[in-house]
């Protein structure tokens, strides 16, 4: 899935674990919300998707993924909630949701530029990250295409969900 993707799932999943479990369960509330949103993430690798940058050597572009694909979508939506529902325990369970949906692939991009290494846990993790992705390591990801339709519906719903 793309980052944009990972984004709306955790503004969708902090939404409905907000309005099922919030108003005062704050700590369970947010297990709940965090759990759900990793465990989102990987099922969302799992099912072929399309990327909006195909290059040879991704590092170069690290810096426009970053920026249009995790900041501005993460900046877009959580604008629209504090706008609608400013600062409160909402606001909170989506940014977490959000945190913790794109959290599996923040592990993997301080991995693949060398700020972390691939030690105990975090091997673990990257190792099942790359094998649920679908497309793996040694395969070249696609390009975004008429099969990514479920990544937009995706991503209205969560502008729907931004604006409850």
């Amino acid at each position: 899935m793309v980052a944009t993707g990972h984004t709306a799932v955790g503004v969708i999943v902090g939404t409905i674990v907000y309005q099922t479990l919030g108003q005062g369960h704050l700590t369970s509330g947010l297990i709940i919300t965090g759990t759900a949103a990793i465990t989102l993430h990987y099922l969302g690798d799992a099912i072929p998707h399309g990327h909006f940058f195909m290059t040879k050597d991704f590092k170069k572009s690290i810096l426009p993924v970053i920026t249009f694909d995790v900041l501005l979508p993460v900046l877009v939506f959580l604008s629209v909630i504090y706008l609608k529902n400013g600062l409160g325990e909402k606001f909170l369970y989506i940014m977490f949701s959000i945190g913790c949906s794109l959290f599996p692939d923040v592990i993997d991009g301080l991995i693949y530029t060398g700020v972390l290494k691939a030690k105990s846990i975090l091997k673990i993790e990257n190792d099942l990250h790359q094998k649920l992705h679908w497309h793996d390591r040694d395969f070249a990801a696609m390009p975004l295409g008429p099969h990514d339709i479920w990544q937009v519906i995706i991503i209205l719903i969560a502008l729907y969900f931004s604006i409850l």
